[in-house]
């Protein structure tokens, strides 16, 4: 998936877009993707970006995996960066407390 994204979708060029994870659903009617999008608050541009080229993802997918039936696929963000930068904030506040 992440080399079809590199081939057909356009990001903005100062958005960095990394393919996490992707499953596809035992019986191949849905697939999952996860991304992870620097900085965050370009992610609602990435799903914008993703919409406008799923025609060519599609097609990508359909020639790359050669499925009879292609997946519907459904994008969600890795919110592991966010966690991390709230759980740092959290400590930083415990040792301006002197609690830590």
């Amino acid at each position: 998936m992440a080399a079809n994204l590199k081939k057909t979708v356009e990001f903005p060029s100062t958005t960095f877009v990394t393919v996490v994870d992707a499953k596809m659903a035992p019986d191949q009617a849905n697939a999952k993707v996860i991304l992870s999008v620097i900085p965050v608050t370009d992610e609602e541009i990435v799903l914008e970006s993703l919409k406008t080229y799923r025609h060519d993802i599609i097609k990508e997918m359909a020639r790359s995996m050669r499925l009879r039936h292609l997946p519907k696929i459904h994008w969600t963000f890795d919110q592991t960066e966010e966690k991390a930068f709230g759980i740092e904030k959290y400590i930083d506040e415990l040792k301006d407390k002197g609690e830590l």
